[in-house]
């Protein structure tokens, strides 16, 4: 009975001729609400891509990193290359994603586009010049040649005496490394070449020797002011000389040796005294030498090499000056005779002697002086043999050779030593060619090369390394 009532209520709701949606207002209002879903539909859709859609600067959004324009700066060392750069041309295609969001309440379309980039052939010539390893400065007021160059206290340099084959010079200028010119300064009292010029412990110079403009030997000495610009004469040495050498002593001394008198040949030395202006007389050298070289070595010893002796023999003997005992003691032997060469003494204590010429020929070897065990040694060869250079120890510890004479051609190479591995390497030529010059090194380390004497003439011209 229970189940049979069940059944019969739920046939009875279904077959009900009184159902809701089969009345006529329920249908109306169905119809009504479906045609007021479709107009919000098309409504929506109007104002989100009539009323509201974006600009097509805002659609086309690039983002495409690989094809984006980069500024490059090339940065290239000086050299005599010439360098082209062609670029070819790149098309860079990337994938376009199209995100639509759409809700009914608020409509949102986000287009992504990418742009595709070409980089049009483009070619780039790029021309250098080589390093310029010398640089010519401002002329000297006069052409000189056998002349001398002292570093000031100050850091000017003091150009003195010298000549230009027809004139012997007493005038003096001063080189000024900040403004790169030449102005003249007071002149010396007496007109000479083949002088010497040393700078004291109390900032003056001393000028010692020479020759004058008749061939005579000088002694006298004169001593030059920064403060001034003047020049006053000093005690005279007790035997004239020129080419000989002058050394300043740990002790504020100041040691000459050797040179050529009226004559002949000396081996006497003297020393001069700034605080008394008087030379006194040391014993002499073991040989007369000229042309030699004179080096202070780091135990403050004064080590003299080569040379021309007697009868225009040139030799290879070597001696030390002991300013304590003042003396001088034989050393060893160069390898081989020289004269007119030049002598540095390097940081590690050794002494560089290069080139110059024996009775035969113009030299391009080099050696070591060794003062511990007081013997030479031979290193590397110079490219070029030369004669009348000059050479100059540089911050970086080589040592800087420039210009010469190799029997008549005048040389414009200039060469570096490395003491490390003992070998020389060419470096920039000086502009002009020149031999008996000058070369001094400044305060900030460039060197002043001045002066001296080629095939057109004597010059005046100065560059700097």
């Amino acid at each position: 009975m229970h189940t049979n009532q069940v059944y019969s209520e739920v046939v009875t709701v279904n077959n009900g001729s009184h159902k809701w949606w089969h009345r006529r207002w329920m249908k109306i209002i169905g119809i009504f609400i479906i045609l007021l879903i479709v107009s919000a539909i098309i409504l929506a859709l109007v104002l989100n891509f009539v009323v509201f859609a974006p600009t097509i600067s805002e659609i086309n959004t690039t983002a495409s990193p690989s094809s984006s324009s980069l500024a490059t700066t090339i940065s290239t060392l000086p050299s005599s290359s010439t360098t082209t750069s062609t670029m070819t041309p790149t098309t860079t295609l990337a994938q376009t994603t199209t995100t639509s969001t759409t809700e009914q309440s608020e409509p949102t379309t986000t287009t992504t586009s990418i742009t595709v980039s070409t980089t049009t052939p483009t070619t780039m010539s790029t021309t250098t010049t080589a390093v310029q390893e010398w640089v010519v400065t401002g002329n000297m007021s006069a052409a000189r040649y056998i002349h001398t160059a002292s570093v000031l206290e100050n850091g000017f340099v003091l150009i003195t005496g010298g000549n230009n084959g027809s004139t012997v010079f007493n005038s003096a200028e001063l080189y000024n490394p900040s403004t790169d010119n030449w102005t003249t300064t007071g002149s010396m009292n007496v007109a000479r070449f083949g002088h010497t010029s040393s700078t004291l412990a109390n900032g003056l110079v001393l000028v010692a020797g020479g020759r004058n403009g008749t061939a005579v030997s000088l002694n006298n000495a004169e001593l030059y002011n920064p403060s001034t610009d003047t020049w006053t004469t000093t005690g005279s040495m007790s035997v004239a000389r020129w080419y000989h050498t002058a050394s300043t002593l740990a002790n504020g001394l100041v040691l000459v040796a050797g040179g050529s008198g009226n004559g002949g040949i000396l081996n006497s030395s003297e020393l001069y005294n700034p605080s008394t202006g008087i030379w006194i007389t040391t014993e002499n050298l073991n040989a007369v030498r000229i042309a030699h070289t004179a080096s202070t070595l780091a135990n403050g010893f004064i080590l003299v090499a080569g040379g021309v002796s007697s009868n225009d023999v040139y030799v290879n003997s070597a001696e030390l000056y002991n300013p304590s005992t003042g003396t001088w003691t034989s050393t060893g032997n160069l390898n081989f005779a020289r004269a007119y060469h030049t002598a540095s003494t390097l940081a590690n204590g050794l002494v560089l002697v290069s080139c110059g010429r024996d009775a035969i020929t113009v030299l391009n070897s080099a050696e070591l002086y060794n003062l511990s065990t007081g013997t030479w040694t031979t290193t590397g060869n110079l490219n070029f043999a030369r004669v009348a250079h000059t050479t100059s120890t540089l911050a970086n510890r080589k040592v800087l050779v420039t210009g010469g004479l190799q029997d008549s051609i005048t040389l414009d190479s200039a060469e570096l030593y490395n003491p490390s591995a003992g070998t020389w390497t060419s470096t920039g030529s000086v502009t002009i060619a020149r031999y008996g010059h000058t070369a001094a090194t400044l305060a900030n380390g460039k060197v002043l090369v001045t002066g001296g004497q080629n095939s057109d003439g004597y010059l005046n011209s100065a560059e700097l390394y």
